[in-house]
């Protein structure tokens, strides 16, 4: 259960790429560039907080993103994860995602908004973005749901590059 919610954790975190792209697009901003997840300002209530992560987003325009999420899990092993799609309100696939996951974006006014299913097509989290007016901060506010409840978590990201 416990690497079933930080798969859809991680989950999360690559639709955090999404949804700081959806946002930039939003506002005119990007959000093209280098993020690191700040984890002293970021929440995870009973899920263990990743050692760290990394996303790059290669792609914000208001139809499509890409990003790429590199990370290490509380117990130290690594993992990555990737989308390169469109943004459409329908579901496709993860990359490089162990669980088989899929995702669907919506933008919205604010940011970027998302549904993960699971490989039985069962929702595992779903969450929103949102880029700050600076465009230096994303935020990144979800739910995981697995068999032992709902978990809420908040990431936050500063831009790098």
């Amino acid at each position: 259960m416990r690497i079933r919610m930080f798969g859809a954790l991680m989950v999360g975190l690559c639709l955090l790429a999404l949804a700081a792209v959806d946002a930039g697009a939003a506002t005119s901003r990007s959000a093209v560039g280098t993020w690191k997840l700040n984890v002293a300002k970021s929440s995870y209530g009973k899920m263990p907080a990743p050692k760290s992560e990394k996303l790059m987003v290669m792609t914000d325009k208001p139809d499509a993103v890409k990003w790429l999420l590199t990370g290490a899990s509380a117990d130290g092993k690594s993992y990555i994860s990737s989308y390169d799609g469109p943004i459409d309100g329908s579901y496709h696939p993860l990359t490089s995602n162990p669980a088989g996951s899929t995702v669907a974006y919506t933008r919205t006014a604010s940011g970027v908004q998302w549904i993960t299913k699971d490989k039985s097509g069962a929702v595992i989290e779903t969450g929103s973005s949102q880029l700050s007016n600076a465009g230096d901060t994303l935020t990144i506010t979800g739910t995981v749901l697995s068999p032992g409840g709902k978990q809420d978590f908040i990431s936050v990201f500063q831009r790098v590059h």
